[in-house]
């Protein structure tokens, strides 16, 4: 058995990262087929969510990159954030560490902090995808750190961000989620690293970055799972203390502002154009949000796309990676700072590093995902904008398939499957449209499918597609159904009658697809090459001079800070 098989059992997080990947197997961690995974969704209720109590900082509102927003609600002082950006530096400082001396370095790699994430932590999961896909977490803790906000107690999430690596590794998407993003309160186990869990309140809505403070990083990695349908792998987190010391490492980073900055909350003082700047005054950049632009997170969140996309473009141009003695000063102070899951061993590491280091600037998109004000609170909280976070997240999801020159020479395993005709399905609205459940019923019969009622699902809060059915022995029926519905949830429920098949639709529903579902494989592979351009997201090659529109908004720089 290879190191990534079982892991979902014993602990880790990674059983089978998915083909193109070693050791990757269809079936699940609990003995179950990937596709036997069902949202949390079923569960919740119907009606106005519930907001959890709570307050906290106010955040962003609804976020177009430079698009107006209202100034009140971003007039709170803020944590001082440590950005899942400097998660990204000091992962792929140490992945890159391997390329150069695995051995020589390989003490340095030990003092990585190892978190457990068993199996019972994730619930049921998300079917695995051909690529890689890794929870980035940049938590605000200031263990270790001396001088400015020393005194600051706890940790918390400030930035979490989705790295995907595309089967091939033809390309990496890095996917920011807002902390101010509303998801529901499910059900989280007790971590054993400080945070005692939380238990499940349907109907009960929560900012995500409370996730993290009721249960760690294994609450909000399950929280994500759940929300997107993307199955993770791994989680990397990164604290507030080696931020600056990293930045050091590579020789300091260079941004770009449109105008002079003299900020008293970030401490930020820079003259307009062009600087390489190097410890506080990173952390300052990357800390920076009020009393500039629109004053938001989300506008942060772009400015520390950007800063990004200028350490790896630094990276490249300077040929860091490949000069042993300095990769090994970013290495052993990104090592102190990091905290991991089990899983992700050296060899997993490796085996990142060979996967990234072809890749061009080109190759790597960065994007934040759209967002609404949240209605219960428009001026503090944030909605995931539908469909267009629903279609962001099933190109993802759906982002299984090798390229062809990556392809292996086995054939495909033959999926058992019948006649539509031999189909009995009921079908249920579980979105509330008016008419969805007679309008894909029509369709469904013009397929040749035999239909044998249709009505309303037990709430309307179901934003995927979900199949159930009560016995193995229907899987071909089933089979059949997926191949006209594209990218669904599958759930046995042994509490329908004996040959029953149920669809329950989602808000995502529209319409049903070729039977070979290649056209929903064109337009996910169409998605993701554009994700940048598609989600107003930019590319690691960005020319970091025109990032306006991430300081543009009714405030400016006060004077004199």
């Amino acid at each position: 058995m290879t190191r990534y098989e079982g892991l979902d059992a014993s602990g880790g997080g990674l059983a089978r990262s998915g083909p193109g990947w070693p050791g990757w197997s269809p079936a699940g961690p609990d003995g179950l087929d990937s596709e036997d995974w069902r949202a949390y969704r079923t569960n919740r209720g119907s009606g106005r969510p519930e907001r959890r109590g709570g307050g906290g900082a106010a955040a962003a509102g609804g976020y177009r990159r430079g698009g107006p927003q209202s100034r009140s609600r971003f007039l709170h002082p803020s944590r001082h954030a440590l950005l899942g950006g400097a998660a990204i530096v000091a992962m792929f400082a140490v992945v890159a560490t391997s390329l150069v001396a695995y051995a020589q370095y390989r003490s340095v790699l030990g003092s990585i902090h190892r978190e457990n994430v068993s199996a019972a932590m994730l619930g049921h999961r998300p079917p695995f995808t051909a690529g890689l896909n890794i929870l980035i977490i940049g938590s605000d803790s200031r263990a270790g750190l001396k001088g400015y906000g020393q005194d600051v107690l706890g940790s918390r999430s400030d930035t979490s961000m989705l790295l995907h690596i595309a089967p091939g590794h033809t390309r990496a998407d890095i996917i920011s989620f807002p902390r101010d993003s509303m998801v529901p309160v499910l059900a989280c186990a007790d971590d054993g690293m400080g945070h005692q869990g939380q238990p499940a309140q349907p109907g009960v809505f929560e900012r995500l970055n409370s996730t993290f403070s009721a249960g760690g990083a294994p609450c909000l990695w399950k929280t994500l799972e759940q929300e997107t349908g993307i199955r993770i792998q791994h989680f990397v987190e990164v604290n507030f203390a080696g931020f600056q010391s990293i930045v050091n490492d590579v020789g300091g980073v260079p941004v770009c502002l449109p105008f002079a900055i003299n900020n008293a909350q970030s401490r930020l003082r820079l003259s307009a154009g062009k600087h390489v700047v190097t410890g506080a005054q990173a952390l300052a950049f990357v800390r920076l949000r009020e009393n500039i632009g629109e004053g938001s997170d989300t506008q942060r969140i772009q400015r520390q796309q950007y800063f990004l996309a200028a350490v790896m473009q630094k990276l490249k141009a300077t040929n860091l990676l490949s000069q042993p003695s300095r990769i090994y000063n970013v290495v052993r102070d990104a090592a102190k700072s990091l905290t991991t899951d089990s899983g992700l061993d050296l060899t997993t590491m490796l085996r990142i590093a060979n996967s990234m280091k072809s890749l061009n600037s080109n190759a790597v998109q960065f994007i934040t995902v759209p967002v609404v004000p949240y209605p219960p609170d428009p001026l503090a909280e944030l909605a995931w904008e539908q469909p267009q976070a629903h279609q962001l997240f099933q190109a993802i999801e759906a982002d299984r398939d090798l390229p062809k020159a990556a392809r292996g020479k086995k054939p495909a395993a033959t999926v058992p499957t019948v006649s539509p005709a031999r189909v009995h399905v009921q079908v249920l609205n579980g979105a509330g449209t008016q008419g969805l459940a007679s309008t894909a019923a029509t369709a469904l019969t013009g397929k040749g499918f035999q239909v044998t009622g249709q009505g309303d699902a037990a709430n309307f809060s179901y934003t995927s597609n979900v199949i159930e059915y009560s016995s193995a022995a229907q899987m071909p029926q089933v089979n059949a159904l997926k191949s006209a519905l594209g990218p669904v949830a599958v759930q046995q429920n042994a509490a329908l009658g004996t040959g029953s098949i149920t669809l329950i639709l989602g808000s995502s529903y529209n319409g049903l697809q070729g039977a070979s579902g290649s056209a929903t494989k064109k337009q996910s592979a169409k998605t993701l090459k554009n994700l940048a351009k598609n989600y107003d997201g930019i590319t690691a090659s960005t020319n970091i001079c025109a990032d306006s529109s991430a300081f543009s908004g009714p405030d400016t720089p006060l004077p004199g800070g």
